[in-house]
């Protein structure tokens, strides 16, 4: 995934931002984390993240001064604050400030969601119908960059991710909570595990994002692992690997949602394709929260009983 090209990536101590930072310095791209004035920065320096910009103004004269000196090729705009009002204003700052200082490409972060009415092979010839706000919003703000970029002259990429999730800092992933509830012995929802779902590690969303810098493209991309996993088979094997036994009830399950992504295009165009599964992913999961918890004396007086049943 190597990558010269210095990234700006706007949103940088939320979800998808800081995960994709830490892929990005993992593997020796340069790159510059833009946050709000007040953020909390602790997690960007913990992974080494250390050219950070602070800022509620965009087009601050002193940050266009300092980002003209650093000179980022690429910008990524994952911040988003569920604001439209906001989110659009932030969206055309961010844009001139591509202008002014050079920029080459713009990626700005989708969704699955856009499509609307979920299904089988959604592809990027796809017709989007969203149905809910935030679906509506980031096709909006996709159809808006798409024309700005196309009038400034600058390469614009728009991403539809599957269901993003990490093992380095997660933001209300389903499976992550679940797992710690589990090893826990805490009590567990489970809802719609008969649906289908298209998941996407974030390291393969920061290897994407370089397969198609690389590789000089611009467009709108499906990022997902391509293939859709059942709810429940994915809870069965979390299930077996905390030793513990798999009680549902069905009659909560009625409703059944299936997707998955077709990512035909963005291996065509880059030979990029996804490098970890979601098996691959929980296991990941549950490790790090093996090592992140220990057990109390009653998990533990428990688990022991359990062994003699």
């Amino acid at each position: 995934m190597q990558m010269e090209k210095r990234i700006l990536v706007t949103g940088a101590n939320g979800f998808i931002g800081s995960n994709i930072i830490y892929e990005l310095l993992a593997n020796n791209t340069p790159v510059t984390a833009l946050v709000r004035e007040k953020s909390n920065i602790d997690y960007l320096k913990s992974i080494k993240c250390y050219n950070i910009i602070q800022t509620d103004n965009y087009l601050d004269p002193i940050v266009i001064r300092k980002l003209s000196m650093s000179k980022p090729e690429y910008i990524i705009h994952c911040a988003w604050s569920n604001n439209q009002l906001t989110d659009t204003k932030n969206l055309i700052k961010i844009l001139e400030l591509a202008k002014n200082i050079n920029c080459k490409g713009f990626i700005t972060i989708g969704s699955y969601q856009e499509y609307g009415n979920l299904e089988n092979d959604l592809s990027e010839d796809t017709i989007c119908i969203p149905t809910n706000s935030y679906a509506r919003s980031k096709y909006a703000f996709y159809m808006l960059t798409k024309e700005i970029c196309s009038s400034l002259d600058i390469k614009h990429i728009h991403l539809r991710l599957g269901i993003p999730y990490s093992n380095k800092k997660d933001s209300n992933f389903y499976f992550n909570n679940v797992i710690k509830k589990i090893y826990k012995d805490e009590f567990v929802v489970l809802k719609n595990i008969y649906d289908v779902q298209d998941y996407i590690h974030t390291s393969d969303i920061a290897r994407g994002i370089a397969s198609l810098i690389n590789n000089n493209l611009e467009g709108p991309f499906n990022l997902s692992f391509g293939q859709g996993v059942e709810i429940k088979s994915v809870l069965n094997m979390i299930y077996e690997k905390l030793n513990k036994k798999f009680i549902f009830d069905e009659s909560s399950s009625q409703k059944k949602t299936v997707f998955n992504l077709n990512i035909n295009k963005i291996y065509n165009q880059s030979n990029w394709k996804p490098s970890i599964s979601i098996w691959d992913g929980i296991s990941l999961l549950i490790q790090e929260v093996k090592f992140e918890n220990n057990p109390t004396l009653e998990q533990f007086t428990k688990r022991i009983r359990s062994l003699y049943k």
